[in-house]
């Protein structure tokens, strides 16, 4: 639980003064409580100071007009965060000003993607100025030392802590060896079903972002809304996109320079990638503008200003979809995968500046394809 807490309290505004785990988990406890206390408090208020502002309008004579003005703002506090163990489960607790909303889904990509958590519940609800954001998972699916060691695994080929081997390495990393949908696979066209159909609706916008660099790959987080996708009325939020080299998807049979992962997660925990295929050829304008911040990136996030998603470009509407997992442990599956049918270009400085990053050096950070296990893969073309 410590670990947990202390990876999850890292995200969040820090106070100047420390205190031991178990003061700051009985003073998040406290806020908690006396926050609710008082928006009680002030809603009470607020009702009384309307009705009363009501009847003195109604009553009164020789007045066009009243107004009142009634203050029930929540206090500002910095977030708190609560950990609770009951039984199987533990309740995470977090409430927050409405400036740092954003934290809901950066916290279901830390409990998901990085520590391997199965949520049972995720929801948030606003009230006045403070959102309190519950979380709820199963304990023995949180790898909460997980995070501590920044490449507990590799991408070399031997049977330890290569590919074959990540589901041994970590008990709650099993699935990496025995899941049935695992990713990446190969997308071969003669064995995709083909749809007509709008595969997803993207509304992205520029937002804050940092990049660092996890040892495996190199990241570039939201900080701010960066926008969503919709995919069959699910909305998913964007969270962060990183690259693998060369690419980890093949189609038929052939493996390209470079893949870009765009995460997304849901108000329910669940996990959408857009994966999008490189080849050598002319600069990537969305990397030309990152370079500087790719080629001095370190182990400590570095703030990259405002970063717009929407000058990652698709340049089509035709895609592959299937039901996967992440291409990392824990290799959590339920994930939906959609990869661009068109192959974008990459320029060779760009491909060393993000290999160069990796710790694991050079065609180190692509996990080998999986196999298809029956699953259908979908083809979208609008022309069909």
């Amino acid at each position: 639980m410590e670990d947990l807490y202390l990876e999850l309290n890292s995200l969040l505004p820090q106070t100047s003064r420390e205190l031991p785990l178990p003061d700051q988990l009985d003073e998040a406890a406290n806020y908690i409580k006396e926050l609710q206390v008082s928006v009680e408090k002030n809603r009470e208020r607020k009702r009384k100071l309307v009705t009363t502002a009501a009847l003195e309008k109604l009553n009164s004579t020789g007045s066009s007009s009243m107004s009142s003005s009634v203050d029930v703002s929540v206090p500002k506090r910095l977030p708190r965060i609560e950990i609770q163990e009951t039984g199987p489960i533990f309740h995470i607790s977090l409430v927050t000003s409405l400036e740092h909303k954003f934290m809901f889904h950066e916290i279901i990509r830390v409990l998901t993607e990085e520590l391997g958590a199965g949520l049972t519940h995720a929801g948030y609800s606003i009230v006045d100025d403070a959102v309190f954001h519950i979380f709820d998972c199963k304990v023995e699916d949180c790898d909460f030392g997980a995070t501590n060691d920044e490449t507990p695994f590799t991408y070399e080929r031997n049977p330890e802590k290569g590919p074959e081997g990540w589901g041994k390495i970590n008990p709650h990393w099993k699935t990496c060896n025995t899941g049935k949908f695992q990713s990446p696979i190969d997308l071969t066209n003669a064995r995709v079903s083909i749809i007509r159909d709008e595969a997803w609706r993207r509304q992205y916008k520029p937002a804050p972002a940092v990049i660092v660099n996890r040892g495996h790959d190199v990241m570039v987080s939201w900080k701010g809304d960066a926008g969503k996708i919709t995919i069959r009325r699910t909305e998913y939020k964007l969270v962060q996109c990183h690259w693998h080299s060369p690419s980890e998807h093949t189609v038929n049979g052939t493996r390209y320079d470079m893949e870009l992962h765009m995460v997304h997660t849901s108000a329910g925990g669940k996990t959408a990638v857009i994966g999008v295929l490189y080849k050598l050829g002319k600069p990537n304008e969305f990397l030309t503008r990152l370079l500087d911040g790719i080629k001095t990136v370190g182990k400590e996030e570095r703030d990259l200003g405002i970063v717009d998603p929407r000058t990652i470009r698709f340049q089509t509407k035709k895609f592959y979809r299937y039901i996967g997992s992440l291409t990392v442990p824990p290799c959590t599956e339920g994930v939906i995968w959609t990869v661009v049918k068109r192959v974008n270009t990459i320029s060779m400085e760009q491909i060393a500046a993000l290999r160069s990053a990796v710790d694991d050096g050079y065609e180190t950070n692509s996990r080998p394809v999986q196999e298809r296990n029956g699953r259908s893969v979908w083809f979208y073309d609008p022309n069909v």
